[in-house]
C-alpha cells in the first residue's frame, strides 16, 4: 500500500512539473533593465555629489590651514628679528585679514551643516580658494627657507613680503565672501530655481513684460 501511494505522489508531481512553462515577457524584461539602469545612474550621481561636497569642504580646510600657517611663519620670523615688529601696522593687518577669513570660513561650514548640497554652487570659487591658499603658503615657505630665518631683518624684503601676503589675503577673503554669498543666495532662491539654466532669460522676459505693461498704462493716461 505504501509503495502504491508513493508511486501516485511521484506521478502527480511529474504531471505538475510538466504542466509548468517558462514564459519570457520581453516588455517586462526591458522595463526591469531600464529601471536598473536608472537606479545605477542615480546612485552614481549621488556618489559624485558626495565626492564633490567632500572636496569642497577639503578646499576650505586646506585654505584655512595655509592662511594660519603663513601667519605663524611671519610672526615667528618677526620674533627672531624684534618683538616690537609684531605690533607693526602691516602685521596687524595680516592678522585681521586672517581672522576675517577664519570667521567667514566658519560661517560657511555652519551653513553647509544643514544643507551640504549648497557647496555644489561654489565649485569654481572653492578651487580658486584652495589654489590661492596653497600658492601663498608655498611662496612664503620657499622665501623664508631660501633667505633664512632672519629674512625680515632686511626692511625692503620685509615690506615687499608683507605687502604680497596682505594682497593675497585680501583676494582670499574676497573669494571666501563670494563663496559664502553664492551658497546664501542658492539657499534663499531655492535649489531648483538656482539650477535652472533658463532663469536668467525668465527674469529678463519678466522685466521686459513689466516694462511694456508700465509704458502701456502711461500711454492710456
Amino acid at each position: 500500500m505504501k509503495i502504491i501511494f508513493a508511486c501516485l505522489v511521484i506521478v502527480v508531481f511529474q504531471l505538475k512539473t510538466q504542466a509548468q512553462r517558462v514564459v519570457f515577457d520581453r516588455g517586462h524584461f526591458n522595463i526591469v533593465n531600464e529601471n536598473g539602469a536608472v537606479r545605477v545612474a542615480a546612485e552614481n550621481t549621488y556618489h559624485s555629489y558626495l565626492t564633490t561636497i567632500n572636496n569642497r569642504l577639503s578646499d576650505i580646510n586646506i585654505n584655512l590651514s595655509a592662511v594660519v600657517t603663513v601667519q605663524s611663519i611671519i610672526l615667528y620670523s618677526l620674533t627672531q628679528v624684534d618683538q616690537g615688529l609684531k605690533s607693526a601696522i602691516a602685521v596687524r593687518q595680516i592678522g585681521s585679514l586672517a581672522s576675517e577669513i577664519a570667521m567667514e570660513s566658519s560661517e560657511m561650514i555652519e551653513i553647509v551643516k544643514s544643507d551640504p548640497h549648497l557647496l555644489l554652487f561654489a565649485e569654481d570659487v572653492s578651487r580658486q580658494l584652495k589654489g590661492r591658499g596653497i600658492n601663498l603658503f608655498s611662496e612664503v615657505s620657499a622665501f623664508v627657507l631660501k633667505e633664512g630665518e632672519n629674512v625680515l631683518m632686511d626692511f625692503e624684503k620685509r615690506d615687499a613680503l608683507l605687502k604680497k601676503i596682505a594682497h593675497e589675503l585680501r583676494v582670499i577673503r574676497a573669494l571666501v565672501f563670494s563663496m559664502k554669498k553664492s551658497m546664501y543666495w542658492a539657499k534663499a532662491n531655492g535649489v531648483l530655481r538656482s539650477l535652472n539654466p533658463f532663469q536668467g532669460f525668465i527674469n529678463r522676459d519678466l522685466r521686459l513684460g513689466n516694462d511694456i505693461l508700465y509704458k502701456s498704462r502711461l500711454l492710456k493716461q
